[in-house]
């Protein structure tokens, strides 16, 4: 028997973070919720948004995610940004 366990977490981009789900985690995914990616208040011509989020690994009770939001304009300023990751896990209960 197991159960579904929701959890939301914020990811810097191009980093990861861990959640503890109390129960041994049979599967897990994630899905983008959001994102927060600026360039301030000054003008910029977009010419590309990226946002991506992953699983990075399992262990135990333990989800690990890893997450990427990027943004470059015509004149290849880059910036980037947080990404928050919605984890949907599979748990033994």
């Amino acid at each position: 028997m197991s159960t579904t366990q929701f959890k939301v977490i914020s990811v810097s981009s191009g980093s990861t973070q861990s959640l503890d789900f109390g129960s041994r985690v049979i599967n897990a995914s994630v899905a983008v919720q959001g994102f927060n990616v600026s360039y301030g208040n000054t003008d910029h011509h977009l010419k590309t948004i990226d946002v991506s989020s992953a699983i990075a690994g399992l262990s135990g009770s333990s989800v690990t995610v890893s997450a990427t939001c990027f943004m470059e304009d015509k004149s290849n300023n880059k910036t980037s940004g947080t990404v928050r990751v919605l984890v949907i896990a599979e748990c033994e209960s």
